[in-house]
């Protein structure tokens, strides 16, 4: 399972890694302005530039890509309560660029079936205890009554009631609440 995921993740990340490609081609395009180094630059801010240059090479020697690094990279721990994993994306996304988008798309998709009126709607969720009791021979009912109102069938609504009328006769005569006739 393990290497199902990562050959799944590395396929998405050559896709995304072509596409920041052609980006990166068509900004090399423009030419850029260049920045004027100042000579008096503090020896110390060189030094630390200069071995995390030296350690983001040796990172990256021993990493193929950033899903890689990404991949040797230690965990967050479930324990803290407070992770927010858009922040994390947010704060590493210079780290890893690709994987950030593939990060930014994949966590963008709605996650919720409530369907859009409800999730606008003033009125509130409105659900009584009985909703989901209801009967098999009322649910029938209520399927056949939406296929009837739905059919191209026309409805001929003076012989509905006749038939409607004579089934309640029936009914009442049965229970004994309505004398025979």
């Amino acid at each position: 399972m393990e290497k199902l995921v990562k050959s799944k993740l590395n396929e998405l990340y050559d896709a995304y890694a072509k596409e920041s490609e052609v980006r990166v081609e068509a900004s090399i395009a423009t030419p850029t302005p260049t920045v004027v180094v100042d000579k008096d630059l503090d020896v110390r801010s060189s030094l630390y530039s200069e071995f995390d240059t030296f350690c983001d090479q040796e990172f990256s020697s021993a990493c193929s890509s950033e899903v890689d690094k990404y991949l040797v990279e230690l965990c967050e721990r479930k324990e803290n309560p407070s992770f927010d994993i858009l922040l994390w994306w947010k704060t590493n996304s210079n780290k890893y660029p690709i994987l950030a988008q593939i990060a930014r798309d994949v966590l963008a998709l709605p996650v919720s079936t409530v369907a859009f009126e409800s999730a606008f709607s003033t009125g509130g969720c409105i659900l009584d205890p009985f909703r989901s009791s209801l009967s098999p021979s009322i649910v029938e009912t209520l399927v056949c009554t939406q296929n009837w109102l739905l059919s191209t069938v026309p409805i001929n609504l003076r012989y509905a009631m006749d038939k409607v009328e004579d089934l309640e006769r029936e009914l009442l005569q049965e229970d004994g609440q309505l004398p025979m006739e």
